[in-house]
């Protein structure tokens, strides 16, 4: 069962300095549902990004997930850095494409020092709960790591991840702030729980909300 599984996951960013940062005053947002995601999970994802980024939210038509992003080094997972290239290359002119799903992603997680952090085998490819560029036009995010049986929190914890990774798109890192939805999940999903739904004043200051 998904919500028996043990939660080895965090939030994750990539610095792609290639990238500019979105003009967050002329933004908008395409979510791109892969099949077997919720309608009220896509909703709840519009809702929430509408409303924090005061922007258009536009949701695209459910496609079927790239199967050149599947890989099974470990388990059966969607590789998130393939995901996002995929929905960098379809982004229109100042559009964040995020993609949403219900199976399981993964990414190679790096040390400071830019090589895999150890042990290798646990995280040359590690589950985790969404990735995003800072800053970007792309990010994917995945339900497969935090159902809970109380679909309420279930809602929270995908609202507030799809928050955090659109604000790595814009340039946000993550935040020391207690309690600001950019915090480091540092590969725990209580962290997701005990955080809000809001950005903090300095990193509003900062995506230049």
């Amino acid at each position: 069962m998904k919500n028996t599984i043990l939660i080895f996951a965090c939030f994750l960013f990539l610095f792609n300095t290639a990238c500019n940062k979105p003009d967050v005053e002329n933004m908008s947002i395409s979510i791109q549902p892969y099949i077997g995601v919720s309608l009220n999970v896509i909703d709840s994802v519009s809702s929430a990004l509408s409303r924090t980024y005061h922007t258009d939210v536009n949701i695209l038509r459910e496609k079927p997930i790239p199967e050149s992003a599947f890989t099974n080094i470990k388990l059966p997972r969607y590789r998130a850095d393939t995901l996002i290239h995929i929905l960098n290359a379809q982004h229109k002119k100042n559009t964040i494409n995020i993609g949403i799903t219900d199976l399981d992603i993964s990414c190679t997680k790096k040390a400071a020092n830019g090589k895999v952090k150890e042990p290798t085998s646990k995280y040359r490819d590690w589950g985790i709960f969404g990735l995003g560029y800072v800053p970007g036009y792309a990010c994917v995010i995945s339900t497969f790591r935090i159902h809970h049986k109380d679909k309420k929190v279930f809602i929270k914890r995908i609202q507030k991840i799809a928050i955090h990774e659109v604000g790595h798109n814009l340039g946000l890192n993550h935040c020391s702030t207690k309690g600001c939805v950019m915090q480091d999940a540092v590969e725990s999903i209580n962290t997701i729980d005990q955080e809000g739904m809001n950005l903090c004043s300095s990193c509003l200051r900062k995506a230049g909300l």
